[in-house]
């Protein structure tokens, strides 16, 4: 489910540089997808479930986080430091959270971390330095640097916040209120007033010879459900099934995801050096899947929890 995820999101992040190289900025593209992304899920749950648009007083602030860090947060800082860095720089420094997850499931919650799963991130961190070419770009612009780290934090809280957060609700209601709550900071910072409409009509240039140069609206149609509805909802499910430590190791098969689109669709090839860091990242994540044997149970009334041994 996650690699189908990353797979889905990289996709995007190549619609998304169209959208954005014809003129729509990063912070405009991420509102309306975020917006657009409520309508979708609000129909579904209306639709499926609408006994889960009720909100406890209790779980409301855990929602605000929620939403705010993953789908604010998250997507504003890492356009934020590919503005001011290479984009294979900041793809690593954001892909620095899975270490961050293992270092706050040793310490903060005091679990024993298997040495495999320290070999593993390891593996993957050297495979995306590899992939990255990072030693092409060392002069660092320090906002872009500090964007970078505060990425890599927000997106091992959305791991974290993500797994616990669908022990008390479905995933579906989770992400619908997390777009929410992510759409009403988006227009606080940007009211919809000063959106720049126009932008939408405007052509893209064609991402392959033999694909049209779609307009800015069709791509962010297709962000809105297969860049970020599905996705969201498939990583969600991940998490209940892995939990955040081993996937957010999964999740770092997005860069390579990414190489591999831009291979196809815009033509980019891959030296020897970044398919040997793709080994790596894949060497890594079978690692980190073998490490430990993991049990889904399931009780009458509840969602399935992860227990590890």
């Amino acid at each position: 489910m996650y690699l189908l995820a990353a797979f889905l999101f990289a996709l995007n992040g190549v619609a998304a540089k169209s959208a954005m190289n014809a003129g729509l900025d990063p912070m405009h593209l991420t509102q309306l997808r975020n917006a657009g992304s409520v309508v979708v899920l609000v129909i579904a749950v209306a639709l499926t479930a609408p006994q889960h648009f009720r909100v406890t007083r209790r779980e409301l602030p855990f929602l605000v986080a929620y939403g705010v860090i993953a789908f604010t947060l998250v997507q504003f800082l890492y356009f934020l430091t590919i503005s001011r860095l290479n984009v294979g720089i900041g793809t690593l420094l954001a892909f620095l959270a899975p270490v961050l997850v293992a270092l706050w499931l040793r310490f903060g919650r005091k679990r024993a971390v298997s040495n495999r799963i320290w070999v593993a991130i390891a593996l993957t961190l050297i495979g995306l330095a590899l992939v990255a070419q990072v030693w092409e770009g060392l002069t660092l612009d320090i906002v872009g640097l500090i964007a970078g780290l505060a990425c890599a934090v927000a997106l091992a809280l959305y791991w974290l916040l993500g797994e616990s957060g669908q022990t008390h609700r479905d995933s579906v209601s989770l992400t619908m209120w997390g777009f929410i709550f992510a759409s009403i900071a988006w227009a606080i910072v940007s009211p919809w007033w000063s959106f720049p409409w126009t932008t939408l009509s405007l052509p893209t240039v064609p991402m392959a010879d033999a694909l049209p140069g779609f307009p800015v609206w069709v791509l962010m149609a297709w962000g809105v459900v297969m860049g970020t509805v599905v996705p969201f909802l498939l990583v969600l499910g991940s998490l209940r099934r892995l939990g955040a430590q081993r996937a957010g190791i999964v999740a770092t098969t997005e860069p390579l995801w990414a190489f591999l689109i831009a291979f196809v669709l815009l033509g980019e090839v891959i030296d020897g050096v970044q398919m040997a860091g793709g080994v790596f990242v894949l060497i890594g994540i079978i690692v980190a899947e073998t490490s430990r044997r993991t049990e889904v149970l399931v009780t009458p009334g509840e969602f399935p929890q992860i227990l590890e041994e």
